[in-house]
């Protein structure tokens, strides 16, 4: 009797720690920054071409524009990913907070069991460019947040993730052989409609 006893005090400490560390630790903030060998624009328009994104969003499955105008700040995107083999997906809200153009993007990501918070900033110099992430993510509950921070303190799992993703967005756009900002065809075929007027 005296062992299960002591067991259940072992497991009540192990609920009450678990449930301290939410406390503690109620959200999770992470982030990492890579220097890509093209130029800001180029990588400003590959980071946001919802074609690529599978190459670089682990889990990413679709994104559906629901309210608002796109890319513009106010507008809702469903965003549907997966967690892994054998999971089931899950939905996301995503909310455009701020944007401005080549330089950042920001997002909220609300869910059932977690809100997220996303900055993306671009930065060019001597034709390369740095984009960095800051993001932070906030579990919706005690259970949730604690299970985030341990995730977190144990395995570095958001902040790995966070490295997967952007460290595979950096080898998309080094390899990008899309022309986003093509010259305008029009403009050519009118110039040469006038030099045969001059004619």
């Amino acid at each position: 009797m005296k062992i299960l006893k002591y067991l259940l005090y072992v497991v009540i400490g192990l609920v009450l720690i678990f449930i301290l560390i939410g406390f503690i630790k109620p959200s999770v903030e992470y982030g990492h920054e890579i220097t890509v060998n093209k130029p800001l624009k180029e990588a400003w328009a590959v980071h946001k071409d919802e074609s690529k994104f599978t190459q670089w969003l682990a889990g990413f499955k679709s994104i559906e524009l629901i309210s608002g105008e796109p890319e513009q700040v106010g507008s809702k995107y469903k965003v549907v990913v997966n967690p892994g083999e054998g999971q089931e997906d899950f939905e996301m809200i995503q909310t455009i907070v701020s944007i401005k153009e080549f330089d950042h993007i920001e997002f909220d990501f609300d869910s059932e069991m977690m809100g997220f918070e996303q900055t993306t900033t671009f930065s060019e110099a001597d034709g390369k460019t740095t984009i960095k992430t800051d993001s932070k993510v906030n579990g919706k509950g005690m259970m949730m947040r604690s299970t985030f921070a341990l995730m977190e303190i144990l395995g570095g799992s958001f902040q790995a993730q966070e490295v997967k993703n952007i460290e595979a967005l950096k080898k998309v756009i080094e390899q990008n052989t899309t022309d986003y900002y093509p010259a305008p065809v029009v403009a050519e075929e009118a110039v040469d409609e006038a030099a045969e007027d001059a004619e």
